[in-house]
């Protein structure tokens, strides 16, 4: 029994680690059908830059479609070094990750900065590595409930499928959240409650019998 619990528990760090490595993490992130304000620094010269000498444009690319969402354009500056810019909704009509770049001026010297921007629907940066993680996870530990007979552990399989669709319920999966999220959200709840239940039933009857474990 250890070695398979052992197997298992490997499976998952194993899934958790790929899912995080492979997961591109927005440094800036903003939800789908809003305007995004984008704030950032300009420091040159180890100084905040002064609005009066300094210049910052920021461009924003569309890679799927091969166009620029935002061209170089001048962003606001104030003093103490911030900058932003506001992103209209209609220039973000999709869902993903855009690469971007600030360029910022000030008596000569220069300096470009690269950043990912990412759009989601719920404007929540958590990506798919957690679903995954969790999804894979209920999945394995249902199957050891199922091969050990273990009512107990089936109960826990059961408890992480209801997680799994609650999460997905709100988060959504990756960068979608619809009505088909929502709908496998639904019945991985269903799911879960099932085998909580059926393994539930089975716990109540052991104890009945006089052996609870």
């Amino acid at each position: 029994m250890k070695t398979y619990m052992s197997l298992i528990f490997g499976m998952i760090l194993l899934v958790t680690l790929v899912a995080t490595v492979s997961a591109v993490t927005p440094d800036y992130t903003f939800k789908h059908g809003e305007d995004a304000k984008l704030v950032a620094s300009c420091d040159l010269n180890g100084f905040p830059c002064d609005p009066s000498t300094a210049s910052c444009n920021l461009t924003i690319r569309n890679q799927t479609e091969g166009s620029y969402i935002v061209n170089f354009q001048p962003m606001t500056m104030v003093f103490g070094g911030e900058i932003n810019y506001t992103i209209k909704n209609n220039l973000l009509p999709l869902v993903g990750n855009y690469p971007g770049k600030i360029n910022c001026i000030e008596n000569g010297e220069n300096k470009t900065v690269s950043f990912i921007l990412g759009v989601t629907p719920t404007g929540d940066d958590r990506g798919f590595g957690l679903f995954l993680v969790l999804a894979v996870a209920s999945l394995l530990i249902l199957a050891l409930g199922i091969w050990a007979e273990n009512e107990y552990v089936g109960f826990l399989a059961g408890a992480l499928f209801m997680v799994t669709g609650i999460y997905s319920m709100i988060y959504g999966i990756g960068n979608l959240a619809d009505l088909y999220t929502r709908a496998v959200g639904f019945s991985s709840i269903g799911l879960g409650a099932i085998f909580s239940l059926a393994a539930g039933y089975k716990v109540v009857e052991r104890i009945l019998e006089g052996r609870a474990f």
